[in-house]
């Protein structure tokens, strides 16, 4: 699974930003938004990559629902606070097309024989 190290370490590098962004100035629900955005793929890739044994290959539908759902609290929370925190929405935008060219090109790849 070496294939996941990339995409573990941008969902990591997205989850500390969202991280660092709650202990600013910037509104919460912007900075909790990239957090949650980021902590769900990282979360369940990691627990993918550590656990030995093979997991299922159906859609984990709540980890899509939860990244989904904080770019959604992101976008909100710049069309509340203003446009110059755009920037950060497309951060969140990124963890969630992280998310998904992982599921794509990776998870539901074959395993080799």
């Amino acid at each position: 699974m070496a294939r996941t190290l990339p995409f573990i370490a941008g969902q990591l590098a997205l989850l500390i930003t969202g991280t660092w962004l709650l202990t600013t100035p910037m509104p919460l629900q912007v900075g909790s938004g990239l957090a949650l955005a980021a902590a769900a793929p990282f979360v369940f890739m990691v627990t993918t990559l550590v656990s030995g044994t093979e997991p299922e290959r159906r859609h984990p539908v709540m980890t899509s629902v939860i990244c989904g759902f904080g770019c959604v609290m992101t976008m909100f929370g710049v069309h509340r606070f203003g446009d110059q925190h755009q920037w950060v929405l497309w951060l969140a935008l990124v963890a969630l097309c992280l998310w998904m060219v992982w599921q794509r090109y990776v998870w539901r790849r074959p395993p080799a024989a």
